[in-house]
């Protein structure tokens, strides 16, 4: 499969594993370059073995350990596809490593437990290998829908999207579907077969389009149909792809992770849009959009609580150390409110002003988070080319929903001037 991944691996992620690799192969010096592209290149952890009966003794001690297995296919022997079939025994999804293309191979690979095949030492196989592991990684946190009347179609669909670590779900009507989509707003991909009783696949796409739009869920048509029209068909009614059966795994694959690449691309553009640069926060705009949302959505019985934080004298610390040293007071700050408020909207408002968001009904009775937040900063060192320096921040809050967040932000920034006033490193506010 020679598609190439769009999005490149997030490499910015904790030096903390998210999931573990098998690597199994007697080349010693290949298999060590592998394992350090990929430690370096994904939050995984490799492990080595260089033959079958050591890799069977591990996978014996824990089978789930491992997340994905790679292994090389070099050759037609029988003994080649044994470590595939090892691992296809333990539940365990590979990537095989092959010399060249050989449509021998590559049929007796897409008979097993294989993911994917790369050609040793090609142009791109280091990213793509890399790619292709975060692919599936992420694939595990996706729901897909299949839709298709016939059950040996489901089957065959829903095994191979199981192969690619989707968590699938089946159903064999439109109208089905459609309830599961409402009932399961976390679905991210369908794919929908045409000829169905009742609801056409293309009708059912018509009415999922009033759900969610193309770049929050991803939806193929399928269809045996002859009708060159019917691709058509399906775009025009919301679609993001068309897929003729039959069609082999490899084009499937191909397809979906296209697709799926470039919703990620949307994500990623999204969040970035959203996103102040200097203190990774949300920043103003994405927080007047977000809480006028919350508002208008809001039930009576429902509590929201809007903060406005200002760091203290920040502009002395601008002076007596330099822009440098206070961007690094910016981002620790940022760093205490993503962690004491993670379910939250926290924004850089602008300078060293910023907001948070709350629908926590604590804050009606207690701001005890809110001075630990407070505390927690007056604590902080921040390293300085004259030693360390300590800051402090004043906190205004407002928990009493108004007609817009304008109005609860100007009752917040009061408030804010109350806590300076009062002698600043204070929270103002009333409770209840």
């Amino acid at each position: 499969m020679s598609q190439r991944h769009f999005r490149k691996v997030a490499r910015a992620h904790s030096h903390q594993a998210q999931f573990n690799v098998l690597v199994l192969d007697d080349d010693a010096d290949y298999t060590l370059l592998l394992k350090q592209m990929i430690e370096s290149s994904l939050p995984a952890d490799v492990t080595i073995v260089h033959g079958v009966d050591e890799a069977t003794k591990l996978l014996q001690t824990d089978p789930n350990q491992f997340f994905i297995g790679i292994t090389s296919v070099l050759n037609l022997d029988s003994s080649a596809f044994e470590k595939v079939d090892l691992m296809g025994e333990f539940n365990l999804s590979v990537i095989a490593i092959v010399n060249q293309y050989e449509d021998e191979i590559r049929d007796q690979l897409i008979k097993r437990h294989v993911i994917d095949y790369v050609v040793k030492n090609s142009s791109f196989h280091d990213s793509y290998i890399c790619d292709l592991i975060w692919r599936v990684y992420k694939n595990s946190q996706i729901k897909a829908l299949v839709i298709d009347d016939s059950m040996v179609s489901r089957f065959v669909i829903a095994r191979e999207l199981e192969l690619q670590k989707f968590q699938v779900i089946e159903t064999g009507s439109g109208e089905a579907g459609l309830k599961i989509l409402q009932e399961q707003p976390d679905i991210k991909m369908v794919l929908v077969d045409q000829q169905m009783p009742n609801l056409a696949g293309t009708e059912f796409v018509a009415k999922a389009r009033e759900l969610y739009p193309k770049e929050q869920l991803l939806i193929i048509g399928i269809s045996t149909s002859i009708d060159p029209r019917l691709s058509v068909k399906f775009l025009k009614s919301g679609a993001n792809d068309f897929i003729a059966k039959p069609f082999n795994y490899e084009i499937l694959l191909c397809r979906i992770n296209q697709n799926l690449d470039m919703l990620d691309a949307v994500d990623l553009a999204k969040e970035i849009s959203n996103r102040d640069f200097l203190s990774g926060l949300y920043n103003r705009r994405y927080f007047f959009e977000q809480g006028n949302k919350a508002l208008k959505y809001l039930n009576r019985d429902t509590a929201l609580t809007v903060m406005m934080i200002d760091i203290d004298f920040f502009k002395k610390v601008n002076d007596l150390y330099g822009h440098e040293i206070g961007d690094n007071v910016i981002k620790n700050i940022s760093a205490q409110l993503q962690a004491y408020f993670p379910d939250d909207i926290v924004a850089r408002i602008g300078g060293e002003e910023f907001a948070v968001l709350s629908k926590s009904p604590q804050y009606q009775t207690s701001f005890d988070n809110i001075e630990a937040f407070r505390l927690s900063v007056s604590n902080q060192k921040v390293a300085a080319s004259r030693g360390t320096l300590q800051y402090t921040c004043s906190i205004g809050v407002c928990n009493l929903a108004a007609d817009d967040l304008d109005e609860m932000l100007a009752k917040a920034d009061k408030n804010l001037y109350m806590a300076k006033r009062a002698g600043r490193n204070q929270v103002y506010g009333k409770l209840g």
